[in-house]
């Protein structure tokens, strides 16, 4: 009587994927396409926020060495321009152009257009990436709207709200130290236009004393080492120059 081997069943794993190899031109190719084209769909719920966006694409695209190859001049000179358009009058910029609810030479809405201080510093790293533009940024301006944002302990705020008050979801949110000293660090080299600088020696007390600094130093002492929290910290300090 014949046997028969019995087949084996089909396995159901599917196979793991190899991600141990970068694949530089598949990002390029999606970075590209967020650039010059729509941006994805779930993307549709952060249009307010289009400068950070926009950092973080031209940035992408300059680490991976493709920026200047696969752009021209022209194009941009184009991005530059939507940039620095979203410089507010007072000083700062804004996330993006649908603020801009007075039109050209008509009184502007304090209350709804107003500048923010992470997409001033977001538009500054984005001319620095570009390479253009930061020249024609409101030196003085920027830098006097900026000392506003400062509060007595030494931090920083989102922006300024009705009256001058200073907004912010939680008043000593770290996050806006780092980026009111990186807007001193790109406006301030070879002088600050006679604008009076803010208080470096507050914002650094401020910083060593932080909830961050206190996290940082009980992790220390159990002996793990928090290097993400750490070099926040220490780069704030060091781009506050102190």
């Amino acid at each position: 009587m014949p046997t028969h081997t019995p087949t084996p069943a089909p396995s159901s794993a599917l196979p793991t994927p190899d991600t141990s190899t970068f694949h530089k031109q598949k990002h390029i190719k999606y970075w590209l396409r967020c650039l010059k084209t729509h941006l994805p769909t779930a993307y549709t719920s952060n249009d307010a926020v289009r400068m950070t966006l926009a950092f973080f694409i031209l940035s992408a695209l300059d680490l991976l060495g493709a920026l200047h190859n696969h752009t021209t001049p022209l194009e941009r000179a184009e991005y530059a321009e939507w940039i620095l358009r979203c410089q507010h009058p007072d000083g700062g910029f804004r996330g993006f152009t649908g603020t801009m609810t007075g039109g050209d030479g008509q009184q502007y809405c304090s209350v709804w257009d107003s500048a923010n201080l992470a997409a001033t510093y977001f538009a500054l790293a984005a001319l620095a990436v570009l390479r253009t533009g930061i020249e024609r940024v409101r030196r003085r301006e920027c830098l006097e709207w900026v000392r506003r944002l400062q509060r007595g302990n030494g931090s920083f705020g989102e922006g300024l709200g009705k009256g001058g008050h200073i907004e912010g979801e939680w008043p000593g949110d770290v996050r806006f130290c780092y980026f009111a000293a990186g807007v001193r660090w790109f406006l301030r080299r070879g002088g600050g236009d006679g604008v009076r600088d803010v208080d470096v020696e507050g914002l650094a007390e401020f910083v060593q004393g932080s909830v961050v600094s206190r996290i940082l130093s009980a992790v220390r002492a159990w002996g793990k080492g928090e290097r993400e929290t750490e070099g926040l910290v220490m780069l704030m300090l060091m781009v506050a120059d102190v």
